[in-house]
């Protein structure tokens, strides 16, 4: 499966078999949470494997939204942007993931540093600026999905998803499934923040006002970064070169300017 077909088949599963996976497939989830790239490179954002989840279970007082065998718990300084690189960094963790027939779903963090720095290597903060220390910032469960419940959407399911007008309400047809695969990003309480306005050679993407809870507005960051990743695998579908960039556009009414997607060599 591709990423770009993972992205319409995934879902977030919401009970997990408490079967382990296989050694391989923990040692290829290693491998991809070694590996994530992200859009500031100045931030520290790392992706700790956490194959025994009791672990989670136990720190949080077994108050973790869902239950599974696995985890992976994200950390990250608190520099420029970190919560938009989060969500675009790992987004596409949880699509190769689905490739490998795992079942993700992100959750909030309740964990303060002191109470994972037992079982995750953190680095020292002697000396470091507070905007250097990394703190536990969100989790991803994963794991086979419980009996009764399927890995993947069927191919004819219907998204809970505003519809495209709702998100974009001019584009051009070439950018139709960039622009669907952004529409159907999962996001926090699927509160889907995020509107598209045509510029020259690209769009300007805005965050949408909500009853601003600090818990809400630090997960709706994370989303937008979501919906950037699944943007930028809809482009690569149809070979359109892109690039995030940032200018001086004004915020709208209920909208805060958020990126600019701009395509190259046009």
């Amino acid at each position: 499966m591709e990423l770009y077909d993972a992205i319409f088949y995934r879902k977030s599963i919401e009970f997990y078999s408490t079967k382990p996976i296989t050694e391989f497939l923990i040692k290829e989830v290693k491998r991809l949470c070694s590996d994530i790239t992200y859009l500031n490179t100045n931030l520290n954002i790392k992706a700790h494997v956490i194959d025994r989840g009791h672990l989670i279970n136990f720190s949080t007082n077994n108050k973790i939204q869902i239950k599974a065998p696995h985890y992976i718990l994200i950390t990250s300084n608190q520099g420029e942007d970190y919560l938009e690189n989060i969500g675009y960094a790992l987004q596409e963790v949880t699509l190769e993931m689905a490739c490998l027939g795992l079942g993700t779903t992100w959750l909030k963090c309740m964990l303060d540093r002191e109470e994972i720095e037992e079982f995750v290597n953190l680095d020292k903060i002697d000396g470091q600026d507070e905007s250097e220390i990394e703190y536990p910032q969100a989790i991803i469960a994963f794991g086979y999905p419980d009996q009764g419940e399927a890995l993947f959407r069927s191919s004819s399911a219907v998204h809970d998803r505003h519809k495209m007008k709702h998100i974009c309400k001019t584009y051009d047809e070439k950018w139709f499934n960039a622009l669907n695969a952004l529409r159907v990003a999962p996001s926090i309480n699927n509160c889907q923040p995020w509107t598209l306005e045509k510029r020259e050679n690209g769009f300007d993407l805005f965050e949408n006002e909500h009853k601003k809870r600090l818990e809400l507005e630090k997960y709706s960051r994370i989303s937008m970064g979501v919906a950037l990743k699944h943007f930028e695998i809809g482009c690569k579908y149809d070979n359109i070169d892109i690039e995030y960039r940032k200018f001086d556009v004004k915020n709208k009414r209920k909208k805060s300017y958020f990126i600019s997607i701009i395509e190259k060599n046009v």
